[in-house]
């Protein structure tokens, strides 16, 4: 299974290296006893193949010294060999895995120096035709890589039968557990009182130490799920050596099948309801799984899955804040409400990344968007002092900078999204999302209900104040904690998943169902996950014209773009202060001027750009690029009517087409800034991940 022991040595011997031992023994084999530290781990479904890599990457992090390189375990199913070099590959992982990581010259060079140690877990998991693929793509790195490779026998196995090897890497193979080990485990393990239970099930084992109950037990995994079945479970053990299990694969799916319901029959999980509930919840997150191509399960990627009608909740709450404005008000007052439900929303929307925030103080954060903010309302005042041609209108653009820079600045200054690759608890996360969310929502919305009664002329006092506080509520919706609560409601409703879905979660993880890996959840072998959603047949797929990056030197071409689009916007944000008496007759000018520009001439332009922007980082759907059409024509027809009271309906035309013409050249600039997408995360262990990260700062600033 191995390449040739000469090639595997550096002293030109061609004899065999003692590459047997213990568990603990692996890391003391792969740092003394193999010349090239190349080792390939094989095992068998459940065998224990993850959990060993993860304790050598322990073991080595423990042993490591400031020369040696850092290991870090890389799932070897977020990587397309015929899309992407190793290099590449294993630089975004490590980008996307370790946010100390981001610069991916950086993870480049410190991959091509040798100070990285990649463990690469689960080749058996990539599509067939990609795995002789991801062995030439690695050996293309040469023998000097020192690397780690996990596999199940007999796919590794149908690689060699086709001529391919890892080059110069020993392989060695977790044993199965014997029969006498298997009936002692489930001797100590089992009460006293459900002994007699087993007693067919150790006789067979003892008669039989090679037959098919024996085979089926020879792994961990499969124990464990007999140990939840009948040792803890209401189970009778006898099913075991039912005559309808011919063969050690129906003693496999027999087991996998039995775990949920015997879990969920007890009393502890009354509060669940039936096992039928809970294995249509579990196999709708194992589809949803499939669907991502992914095994990690973080409560904040379910509002994906209803993106249409989270969207449509959150535009529901603007409508009802400016219905609830109008009627009870005024229409200037309403539309001042919904430029503070979006302005606030903005606060979590302009986070492209949909990992959820908690809180991190760090005052460094408070002055980019500070300076920021003072820059574009300044910028606003000027524009409303061409258009109105009234001085007082510039003292308003640096106080509403002031404002807004405070608040985007704390909010920034506060808080952090959340790193997947440190130990932390779902649920603490999602506590914490939640106190962000509330906390952010109700300090903009007070902000913003106190501007509105202090500039809003005839409008002011208390109904400025609710207007804001509506409006700055509405940015909740937009958190991605608010988003997951529409999501869970949603689902809840439509009984494919609990009410109480974390709290369900929780149990899950505690009974051996899912396991944690950093803030999400995992199922605990693939074989579960497998079980719940069968993988469907993986066809090769047909090759792709991918056109290649654009060069960095582009990015002045951008920023030409973007600079001539917006001063395609100048005309609508002029015209838009001249003529907003229109729209907000009742707004004291000085208001009017320094607000009209902001929403009729910059805002439509700004929704399109943080759009395109998300997009290339998170895909659009079609639903929400005609919402994002027909938001963007209400403003370009309000640029029109406004117009056409002071220039006539030629001329507004000439300002409304401008206005367009500009979005479209701004937002051709933000759509060639294609950031790399980022991978979904697939941690192993919590204790491994965060002293990997601490481990790849260390090499990083050495």
């Amino acid at each position: 299974m191995s390449d040739h022991w000469k090639n595997i040595r550096t002293d030109g011997i061609d004899h065999h290296l003692s590459v047997d031992g213990r568990l603990a023994d692996v890391s003391e084999i792969f740092e003394t006893t193999l010349h090239r530290k190349r080792l390939v781990v094989l095992g068998e479904a459940g065998a224990g193949k993850t959990v060993l890599a993860t304790r050598l990457l322990l073991d080595l992090l423990e042993r490591r010294t400031e020369e040696s390189p850092v290991p870090v375990i890389a799932p070897l199913t977020t990587w397309d060999p015929e899309q992407q070099s190793f290099t590449e590959w294993l630089s975004r992982r490590l980008a996307a895995d370790y946010p100390v990581m981001h610069d991916l010259t950086i993870s480049e060079d410190m991959i091509s120096d040798g100070l990285v140690l990649p463990i690469l877990d689960g080749l058996d998991e990539m599509a067939p035709h990609s795995r002789i693929s991801a062995i030439e793509g690695v050996n293309r790195l040469g023998v000097g890589q020192h690397l780690i490779l996990t596999s199940r026998h007999r796919e590794y196995a149908e690689i060699i039968a086709q001529g391919y090897v890892l080059t110069a890497a020993a392989v060695i193979e977790i044993e199965e557990l014997s029969a006498t080990t298997v009936r002692g485990y489930l001797h100590r393990v089992t009460p006293p009182l459900r002994l007699p239970l087993w007693n067919k099930v150790f006789s067979r084992l003892e008669k039989s130490p090679r037959g098919r109950l024996a085979q089926a037990l020879s792994t961990p995994l499969m124990v464990s799920l007999a140990r939840e079945s009948y040792a803890r479970g209401p189970g009778n053990p006898s099913d075991l050596i039912n005559t309808g299990l011919r063969t050690r694969e129906d003693i496999e799916r027999h087991l996998t099948r039995a775990l949920i319901p015997s879990i969920f029959e007890g009393a502890e999980s009354a509060k669940w309801g039936s096992a039928d509930h809970a294995q249509k919840w579990l196999t709708f997150l194992a589809r949803l799984l499939r669907k991502k191509e992914s095994q990690e399960i973080g409560w904040w990627d379910l509002s994906d899955e209803v993106e249409g009608l989270a969207s449509a909740a959150w535009m529901a709450s603007i409508a009802l804040v400016f219905a609830i404005s109008w009627l009870a008000f005024s229409l200037p007052l309403a539309v001042m409400s919904v430029i503070a439900a979006m302005a606030s929303s903005t606060v979590f929307l302009r986070r492209i990344d949909a990992r959820p925030s908690v809180v991190s103080i760090s005052p460094r954060r408070f002055w980019k968007p500070f300076i920021r903010s003072i820059a574009l309302f300044t910028g606003i005042s000027l524009i409303g002092l061409a258009g109105t041609g009234e001085p007082e209108v510039i003292v308003a653009g640096p106080i509403f900078g002031v404002v807004a820079g405070i608040i985007v600045g704390v909010v920034d200054m506060v808080t952090a999204q959340v790193d997947t690759a440190k130990p932390a608890s779902p649920v603490a996360i999602l506590r914490s999302s939640r106190s962000v969310a509330l906390t952010i929502g109700l300090m903009v919305s007070l902000l913003a209900g106190g501007i509105f009664a202090i500039a809003g002329g005839k409008t002011s006092g208390l109904p400025g104040i609710i207007s804001g506080f509506l409006g700055g509520c509405t940015a909740i919706i937009a958190s991605p904690w608010g988003r997951f609560e529409t999501a869970r409601l949603i689902f809840a409703a439509q009984g494919a998943l609990p009410l109480q879905l974390v709290g369900f979660l929780e149990f899950c993880r505690e009974r051996g169902i899912l396991r944690q890996t950093g803030p999400q959840y995992q199922f605990r072998h693939i074989v579960l996950l497998e079980s719940l959603a069968p993988p469907q047949q993986t066809k090769k797929p047909a090759p792709i014209l991918v056109l290649p990056p654009p060069k960095y030197g582009a990015r002045k071409l951008r920023f030409g773009v973007g600079a001539v689009g917006i001063l395609f916007l100048l005309p609508a944000c002029i015209f838009s202060a001249t003529g907003s008496e229109v729209a907000f007759p009742e707004v004291p000018d000085i208001t009017r001027s320094a607000t009209a520009p902001l929403l009729f001439g910059l805002c439509p332009t700004f929704i399109v750009a943080q759009a395109i922007l998300a997009r290339n980082r998170v895909g659009m759907s079609a639903r929400s690029a005609l919402m994002l059409l027909g938001v963007f024509g209400f403003f370009v027809l309000s640029t029109y009517w406004i117009a056409s009271s002071e220039v006539g309906p030629a001329w507004a035309a000439l300002v409304a087409g401008s206005q367009t013409l500009g979005t479209v050249l701004f937002a051709t600039a933000c759509w060639a800034r294609r950031p790399t997408p980022a991978i979904s995360v697939e941690d192993p262990l919590l204790t491994s991940s965060a002293r990997a990260s601490a481990a790849l700062t260390e090499a990083r600033r050495t």
